[in-house]
């Protein structure tokens, strides 16, 4: 559940709410209905009765009905409604309407001056249909005294069910519809309400990327803290990294001047001399190291510039060498990183083949998937296999590979490590020697 987006789960939410919400008000709905309906059939059964009760006569010869009724209900046959009149525990008269049904049950009466309704009385007749049933007794004068005669409607609920079966498929799709549609409005709503999220990741993105100095866009005001704190970081993060930089170049020419006072001085010792020279190497070497890699919040590199530049220093640094550099730049082939780090990997890499060649150097730059590859080659006598192994091996110093290479090579195998990236040594196709970066490229996305 931690790593669903908040959008679906603003959507899973949405859905368990609704399929919470729907049925109970299907449910709600459904009986609020029914017990409208039942209450407007309990209504007209008991006018029904009244009816009923209004055309009996008791007569000295005894009970007495007209042949038709006011109501028609009960004078069609089928129509599902069937009055009864009983006197002295005897069926005096029955409607019309009931001439298909067989009144073979014991009908229910109340006493005198009340009366009952059933919502699923059944006949023994008919049992696979209900009826409802509303009964009521009153008494009519009869020889000098009063005797009670029942009045009952019966109606099949089958008009009734239907009836509700089909307010339920109705409330259900419109329910359903509902719900579809309050579905499609949340995804909108979800999509409006996250948009100024997705914008500010975009803008992270661009300004880890050194496309854009900052977050510029308005933003709702709960944003505000955030939007600071981002600005806040970018800016301490640029402004540490020069004061940094400054800091030790510094530090550099603090330690430089010393040294060559120091190496200058007359009737030094050559095991002097040899140890400050090393001093030399080591704190160049240590300083390039501590400036590397400082390439957060800032754009790619292109190499090609960069590229050119170098093979345009080397072909005037070796003018009286026959060198022939070829370079060869895929066009996105973008390095994440400082620039001054490319030149330092770029210079030193070409410096060394050029060093080593006798007529050809390649600089190949291309991209495959999210690798930047680098490919320096020369024709010149190459690495031993085992040496090639050897100046891999973890630990092992890289100040071996050819005389006055070492600071250089040193210095690319450690900005190489830095920026998480690998080195081989191998061979190339003038069998002179071949060396191979790979760089991880940040997403774009």
């Amino acid at each position: 559940m931690s790593r669903l987006s908040l959008r679906l789960r603003s959507l899973l939410l949405a859905i368990i709410a609704l399929s919470l919400f729907l049925p109970v008000t299907a449910y709600v709905l459904e009986s609020a209905y029914t017990s409208s309906l039942t209450q407007a059939k309990v209504d007209e059964l008991k006018l029904m009765n009244l009816a009923l009760i209004s055309e009996f006569e008791l007569d000295p010869t005894g009970p007495a009905m007209p042949d038709l009724l006011y109501d028609e209900q009960l004078n069609l046959p089928q129509s599902g409604y069937v009055g009864v009149v009983i006197f002295r525990n005897e069926v005096v008269w029955q409607s019309a309407s009931a001439l298909n049904v067989a009144l073979d049950t014991q009908l229910p009466v109340p006493p005198v001056g009340q009366s009952v309704f059933y919502e699923d009385f059944e006949l023994a007749t008919t049992p696979e249909h209900d009826y409802f049933l509303f009964a009521f007794t009153a008494e009519f004068a009869s020889d000098n005294q009063f005797e009670p005669v029942h009045f009952i409607i019966l109606n099949n609920t089958a008009a009734f069910s239907a009836r509700r079966s089909q307010f339920l498929d109705t409330v259900w799709k419109g329910l359903a519809g509902l719900g579809a549609l309050l579905l499609v409005l949340l995804s909108a709503g979800h999509f409006l309400i996250l948009r100024p999220v997705r914008m500010l990741i975009l803008e992270i993105q661009q300004a880890s990327k050194g496309h854009q100095s900052g977050i510029s866009a308005p933003y709702p005001k709960e944003f505000d803290g955030l939007k600071r704190s981002i600005n806040h970081l970018i800016s301490t993060e640029s402004e540490q990294r020069a004061r940094y930089k400054n800091s030790l170049g510094d530090l550099a020419h603090s330690l430089k001047t010393p040294l060559a006072v120091a190496m200058g001085t007359a009737n030094l010792p050559p095991s002097a001399r040899e140890s400050m020279e090393q001093i030399n190497l080591l704190v160049q070497r240590q300083l390039k190291r501590a400036t590397a890699g400082s390439s957060g919040w800032q754009a790619p590199v292109r190499t090609d510039s960069v590229a050119e530049k170098i093979i345009s220093s080397m072909q005037t640094i070796y003018r009286d060498k026959p060198l022939r550099i070829s370079l060869s730049v895929q066009h996105d082939a973008a390095f994440n990183g400082d620039e001054t780090d490319l030149f330092e990997i770029l210079g030193n890499l070409l410096d060394n083949a050029c060093k080593a060649a006798q007529q050809n150097v390649m600089l190949k730059i291309h991209r495959t998937g999210e690798i930047l590859e680098i490919e320096v080659e020369d024709d010149g006598p190459g690495i031993d296999p085992l040496q090639q192994k050897h100046l891999l091996d973890r630990g092992i110093r890289l100040d071996t590979y050819g005389e006055g290479q070492g600071i250089g090579m040193a210095v690319v195998s450690d900005l190489v490590a830095i920026y998480g990236g690998q080195l081989a040594i191998g061979s190339g196709q003038w069998q002179g020697a071949k060396i191979t970066l790979r760089f991880p490229i940040r997403p774009a996305g």
